[in-house]
């Protein structure tokens, strides 16, 4: 999904000091500086990786945490920019979805370090930007925060959480495997992309038209026989529908109904993490996923 509005905000800042500044003092406060390292990720999943590395070793923030708001429909504040400028290291996504902070770390004076997970993994603006549903994006960054993060005397903590972490998300690719093994090919249903990389990963045939899920994910008009075919799919019965909450319209409403008029499971997904645990989360829609599957007869 490629974001519909990205904005420069220091640019507007620099353009138009006074109205930022009543913006500043009215809606946000920055953050205080700090001698010590700081972390910044745009997107909560991120963000909580970066928690789990570091510890009490640096402070970590995360610039979208509103689970009720359409991440891309963000526009970069100056409470974003304020910790971008404070930031020694600073998270992207990538691919497109937070070139809202891309142009935050190109603007700051102090040239923090840049981590963008759609780079680690080759993933080219344009395609599914949704890689915090990828585990193995997952592993990447964080092997990616422990080389970042040295030398070993200044983070003493990481090396051995790091570890740890990615342990955890090794028994998630393994449960993520055994689903494969069982469940491959296994017809289900999507509003949009959001899930795919953990669909994919499952190995599950995404039945619904593309061209539908990519209208949808983008907030244009779907083909009109795009959405008949999808609805038709549903009375059909897929193992279940992937519906993302936090970006619901008229038309995955529609789905949705259809989907429960059919007896279709729905399992519910967000962009935005809840909680502040990034294998507690991932694993919770693994699991939402594998119980559907078994009550269908193929997760074993």
């Amino acid at each position: 999904m490629v974001p519909r509005k990205t904005l420069t905000a220091v640019g507007l800042v620099l353009a138009a000091l006074g109205v930022a500044l009543v913006v500043f003092v009215a809606s946000a406060t920055p953050p205080k500086p700090s001698a010590g390292t700081s972390i910044v990720a745009g997107v909560t999943q991120w963000a909580a990786l970066a928690s789990q590395v570091v510890g009490s070793d640096a402070k970590v923030a995360s610039l979208l945490s509103d689970p009720n708001a359409d991440p891309h429909s963000h526009e970069a504040s100056t409470s974003d920019a304020a910790h971008v400028a404070q930031a020694n290291v600073v998270i992207e996504n990538g691919a497109g979805y937070d070139t809202w902070l891309t142009k935050l770390v190109q603007a700051a004076s102090s040239s923090p370090k840049t981590i963008d997970v759609a780079n680690l993994m080759n993933v080219k603006t344009g395609s599914n930007p949704h890689i915090f549903y990828d585990v193995a994006a997952a592993e990447r960054l964080v092997r990616a925060l422990r080389t970042t993060l040295s030398p070993p005397a200044k983070y003493p903590g990481v090396a051995a959480r790091s570890t740890a972490l990615l342990a955890q998300l090794g028994a998630t690719q393994r449960s993520i495997a055994v689903l494969r093994a069982t469940c491959a090919d296994v017809s289900v249903a999507a509003t949009e992309d959001v899930t795919g990389y953990l669909l994919n990963a499952i190995g599950v045939k995404v039945v619904t038209p593309e061209s539908l899920r990519l209208a949808i994910g983008n907030s244009v008009d779907p083909p009109v026989q795009g959405l008949a075919l999808a609805l038709r799919q549903l009375r059909q019965h897929p193992a279940f529908l992937v519906n993302n909450v936090q970006t619901a319209t008229p038309l995955t409403n529609e789905m949705v109904a259809q989907a429960r008029a059919s007896r279709v499971p729905v399992i519910n997904v967000t962009e935005t993490m809840t909680g502040s645990n990034y294998v507690t989360w991932i694993n919770g829609v693994v699991e939402k996923i594998r119980a559907v599957l078994e009550h269908q007869g193929c997760a074993k």
